[in-house]
């Protein structure tokens, strides 16, 4: 009997394929609808008929695991919930990486005036590359040099923006129906339970975001550190009382996975250049822009995934 089978194909076909109560757990990364690249497979997060077939197809008791954008995942909570599904939790990838997509007030005044800002200083995110070429880094603008604002009302706003830096990823955790209580459910069907001291933080893993058990007390209040209730030493919130770690929480710390670990076993597959791989024009501004996506500046990518 293999252990692991690998389905290509629309997902709602591949799942009215499968039989009712077949699933223990689901844990997906669906579209976010945030329109990624103008494609259409992300115009909206997947809804209720989705969230029916994956209903159907667990088992009592199972979980599911999704993923959302910040300004969307209430579609996709409201799908799973109008299919039946209880929604147990709401959590976060925290990956720090993200950068603001924020519109400059002051500048954008300047600009509804007609006005010229007067160039003061070199985009502060440039910094030379390995041949010695100044490029931007972390700009919306890859050509934004820091200007000075030009009317009084640009100097007002100047400091305002339209956008927080992301450095997040929500995720909602919900679960079937129980068939009968926990106890019941769990001895028919094997699911309706979490794996609590299998997916505890170990001391000291910085995926835990929170304070850490050497933490001084101007870090970590004795508050937070010491009582039961808080997210240190209490045995009951999976502090230092447990020897196997803190109890797992809704929020991991984590860095995005690296191009190199993308790219780990792809190299059979047929490659495209940075550009190609990113929908983006080789040579344009685009290409040093954050937004056009990991590997756009690869001299091949064998990993083509999307996102």
């Amino acid at each position: 009997m293999r252990a692991w089978d690998i389905q290509q194909g629309d997902c709602l076909d591949l799942l009215r394929a499968l039989p009712d109560n077949c699933i223990d757990a689901i844990v997906t990364d669906p579209p976010y609808g945030l329109g990624f690249m103008g494609k259409k497979w992300d115009a909206l997060p997947p809804g209720k008929e989705w969230g029916a077939e994956c209903l159907r197809v667990c088992k009592p008791g199972a979980h599911i695991v999704a993923f959302g954008g910040q300004r969307t995942i209430h579609r996709l909570i409201c799908g799973l919930e109008d299919a039946g599904w209880e929604i147990r939790d709401l959590g976060a990838w925290q990956q720090w990486q993200g950068f603001p997509k924020s519109l400059s007030v002051g500048k954008a005044i300047d600009a509804h005036h007609g006005a010229e800002r007067e160039v003061v200083g070199p985009n502060p995110n440039s910094r030379p590359n390995s041949a010695g070429e100044v490029r931007p880094v972390w700009s919306v603008r890859v050509d934004a040099p820091i200007t000075a604002p030009a009317t009084d009302d640009a100097r007002k706003w100047e400091p305002y923006g339209t956008a927080l830096k992301p450095c997040l990823e929500p995720w909602t955790l919900a679960r079937k129906p129980l068939d009968g209580t926990v106890a019941e459910n769990v001895l028919r069907w094997g699911t309706g339970a979490l794996n609590i001291d299998g997916c505890r933080y170990g001391y000291g893993d910085p995926a835990w975001p929170g304070p850490q058990e050497n933490d001084d007390t101007a870090r970590a209040p004795s508050l937070v550190r010491d009582t039961p209730t808080g997210m240190g030493k209490g045995l009951e919130m999976g502090g230092m009382g447990s020897s196997l770690g803190r109890w797992p929480a809704n929020v991991y710390a984590c860095p995005k996975a690296s191009r190199g670990e993308r790219e780990a076993g792809c190299g059979h597959l047929k490659g495209k250049t940075g550009a190609n791989a990113v929908g983006r024009k080789e040579g344009s501004k685009g290409m040093q822009n954050p937004r056009a996506g990991a590997g756009r500046t690869a001299d091949v990518v064998f990993n083509l995934h999307p996102t």
